[in-house]
């Protein structure tokens, strides 16, 4: 090997060493980096999840106010109705039976539930009780801002299941929350009272409407026969057209008879015997009297028989009318039997009594809701830090 490879070699092995080293140090100091960018995106995440937790248990601690909870439970059923033969299935279940109760309880349970989530509710518990400043909110906002109170303050809840409603009241003391819930019972026991007595008036209402009607049909009927009878001067043309038949058979009879006596005389051939012309002026005048009967039991517009047709039809529409106000009355009747079997009362299961201890605001539950929207901040803050452009070596 000569001198000048010699150093040329050695020259070579210096650069090689000085760039090495140079390439190390950047190394280490973009690891460096690395760690103190991710140490500083730790702590960040430390800082902003503990900032929530604390921000969360000092808002519930010392901004917002406790609430006392009170609680009430009551259900509603209806007396049973007998039930029908041939009912089955869903409408066997709630339409006769202790099916019937159970169907009241069903139904009228979802509409209480209704009711004391409603303004209407809230406007007769308002007249009740000075509700503004129970819930403290200033008489100048309105009665949306009250409605709005309201409903934050009472949660009424239906168990299907069980079928019992429950008025949950969460007031800024135990006596306020005591008296919303004890007012609201009273209200729901009131709307359940109205409830049962136009549920039986509406029962009753076709049936009612029905009756009258029947009633004014056998009135007018009764008055039609009335004015006939007034009219025509016969009050029963049925007796009268019974008597003339009863004088036409008379009367044939007795004509027969003349007829016979006539014949006999007759048979003697003496034209001038004594009893031949009373015998045929005695038939003549029995023939007369019989044309003139009949002629009044049919001979046109007066007759016994054009009366008694016109009779009839009066008379048949006033027996239907009478057989009509019979049937509508024992309608009547058994709708409301029915109806007044089926009533809707309210059973108080527990009466309203006010917590001691505050029920909200529960500061364990305000850290674990703080903790969780410190990670959800985290988890944003470190993914805007990444997306940033990274810092030049």
């Amino acid at each position: 090997m000569t001198a000048k490879s010699f150093s040329e070699d050695v020259e070579g092995a210096g650069v090689n060493e000085a760039g090495g080293s140079r390439a190390l140090t950047i190394a280490r100091g973009m690891r460096e980096r690395t760690l103190r960018t991710r140490r500083r995106r730790q702590w960040l995440s430390v800082i902003i999840v503990a900032a929530s937790v604390l921000g969360a248990v000092a808002w519930g601690a010392f901004v917002m106010q406790p609430r006392y909870a009170a609680e009430t439970r009551f259900s509603v059923r209806g007396s049973s109705m007998p039930s029908q033969s041939g009912a089955s299935g869903f409408g066997g279940v709630l339409g006769g039976g202790a099916g019937a109760s159970a169907g009241v309880g069903f139904v009228d349970g979802y509409a209480v539930n209704d009711f004391l989530k409603s303004r209407d509710c809230m406007q007769q518990l308002a007249k009740r009780v000075d509700l503004a400043r129970l819930l403290e909110i200033p008489a100048s906002r309105g009665t949306e801002a009250l409605y709005r109170a309201y409903r934050e303050t009472v949660s009424p809840k239906f168990f299907m299941v069980e079928q019992e409603n429950m008025i949950e009241v969460s007031g800024f003391e135990p006596a306020r929350s005591h008296r919303i819930a004890s007012e609201l019972l009273h209200i729901a026991q009131n709307f359940v009272e109205r409830m049962d007595t136009q549920g039986v008036q509406n029962a009753l209402d076709v049936n009612a409407s029905q009756l009258r009607a029947a009633e004014k049909q056998a009135v007018n009927a009764a008055n039609a026969v009335a004015a006939w009878r007034a009219i025509n001067r016969n009050v029963d043309p049925e007796a009268e057209s019974t008597l003339i038949m009863t004088m036409i058979g008379q009367v044939e009879q007795e004509l027969n008879t003349a007829r016979i006596n006539f014949e006999k005389v007759q048979a003697f051939g003496n034209p001038d015997h004594p009893m031949l012309r009373p015998a045929r002026m005695q038939v003549e005048a029995l023939e007369r009297q019989l044309a003139s009967t009949r002629a009044r039991l049919a001979g046109g517009n007066g007759s016994a028989a054009a009366q008694l047709s016109a009779y009839s039809q009066l008379k048949n529409a006033q027996i239907f009318a009478d057989s009509n106000l019979a049937a509508a009355r024992d309608a009547y009747q058994q709708a409301y039997r029915d109806a007044t079997r089926l009533r809707r009362y309210l059973t108080v299961i527990s009466q309203p009594v006010a917590q001691d201890v505050p029920s909200s605001p529960n500061l364990a539950l305000l850290a674990l809701e703080g903790l969780l929207g410190g990670i959800v901040l985290a988890f944003v803050a470190s993914l805007l830090l990444s997306l940033r452009r990274p810092e030049p070596v």
